[in-house]
């Protein structure tokens, strides 16, 4: 069977803090989707987890940095890269993140404000955190293909 090979996904020594920090700016959108499945019912939506607020906002902070260094990782890894491939490239990630990354901002914003709407809420944090994962999916590419050139 084919398929992506397991470094894709992890590394040691030097590159596996990257991938841990890489790993860390999703597992607070996976929390908030189960906090929202498990935790938020019609009896409990009107309390908010401050916690869970500030930490997905961290995490959509780091994911930001992660993917515009990742970005640049991937333009290294280019072996005929010049002045256009860094505007090119960058221009795609700051274009991408206005709409992506403001969708997963407001989906997780939805998704952790108190209010009687369970599905809506329950619903956003899934789009925050499928969101999320894809830009954690493209972002674990371009370190691989930066490290296997």
């Amino acid at each position: 069977m084919g398929g992506l090979p397991m470094n894709m996904y992890f590394a040691s020594g030097t590159w596996g803090l990257w991938y841990v920090l890489l790993w860390l700016t999703v597992l607070p959108f996976v929390i908030m989707l189960l906090w929202t499945v498990v935790r938020v019912s019609r009896a409990t939506s009107g309390e908010e987890s401050t916690w869970l607020n500030g930490t997905v906002l961290l995490a959509f902070f780091l994911l930001m940095v992660t993917s515009f260094g990742s970005t640049l990782l991937y333009v290294w890894s280019q072996p005929d890269r010049n002045i256009w491939t860094y505007v090119r490239w960058t221009a795609l990630h700051f274009f991408s993140w206005t709409f992506l990354g403001s969708s997963v901002f407001f989906a997780s914003l939805q998704a952790l404000a108190a209010g009687p709407k369970l599905g809506i809420r329950r619903l956003s944090a899934l789009l925050a955190t499928v969101g999320a994962l894809a830009i954690h999916a493209v972002s674990l590419y371009a370190a691989y293909r930066y490290r296997s050139r």
